[in-house]
C-alpha cells in the first residue's frame, strides 16, 4: 500500500510571499521641467510661474512623479519646489530625479504602506524569482519585517537562504 503524498511545505507553517503580488506601488510618471523653459534652457521666472500655475496636474493624481530636466539647463532650487507644490495639490508625491529612480521609490513606498502585523511571529519565505522592484524592495521589506517575524528566508522552500531568525518569546 502506497503512503499518501504529504505537502511538507504546507505543513511547515511557512508563508510563501511573492512581493510582486503582495505590494501595490503607486503609479509612476515623469515631468520634464524643460517644457516651461524658453528654448528648453532659459528660465524666466514670470513665464515659468505662469506656465506651472496654468498646468493641469490632475493626470498625476496619486502618482509618484519624477521631476527632471531633459536639457542641460541649470535650474534654481525654487523651480523644483514650485512644481512639487503644484503636484501636491493633486496628492501626487514628487521626487527629484529620473523616471527610473521614481520606479524604485514606488516599490519602497509600497513596502512602507504594507501592513505587516499579519506576519508577526510567522515564518516567511520571499520567493526568489520575484522581480518586485529589485534589491531595494527586498532591503526595505527585510528591514520592515525583521523585528516582528519568527524567521525570514529567501528563495524557494526546497532551497531557502535564511535571512532572519528571531527567538520566540
Amino acid at each position: 500500500m502506497e503512503e499518501p503524498l504529504v505537502n511538507r511545505v504546507q505543513e511547515s507553517g511557512l508563508i510563501q510571499l511573492d512581493l510582486e503580488r503582495e505590494l501595490a506601488p503607486p503609479k509612476v510618471a515623469n515631468v520634464d521641467l524643460s517644457i516651461w523653459l524658453e528654448g528648453g534652457f532659459v528660465l524666466r521666472e514670470k513665464h515659468f510661474r505662469q506656465e506651472v500655475t496654468a498646468w493641469d496636474a490632475t493626470p498625476y493624481k496619486n502618482h509618484l512623479v519624477a521631476m527632471d530636466c531633459s536639457t542641460d539647463a541649470i535650474l534654481p532650487d525654487w523651480a523644483w519646489m514650485l512644481v512639487a507644490q503644484k503636484l501636491s495639490t493633486v496628492d501626487a508625491m514628487a521626487i527629484h530625479g529620473p523616471l527610473e529612480r521614481a520606479q524604485t521609490e514606488a516599490w519602497k513606498v509600497a513596502v512602507e504602506r504594507l501592513d505587516v502585523e499579519r506576519f508577526r511571529e510567522e515564518r516567511l519565505i520571499v520567493k526568489g524569482c520575484a522581480s518586485a522592484g529589485g534589491p531595494g524592495t527586498l532591503v526595505a521589506f527585510t528591514q520592515k519585517v525583521s523585528p516582528i517575524v519568527k524567521s525570514l528566508m529567501f528563495g524557494e522552500a526546497c532551497s531557502a537562504v535564511p535571512i532572519v531568525k528571531n527567538r520566540t518569546s
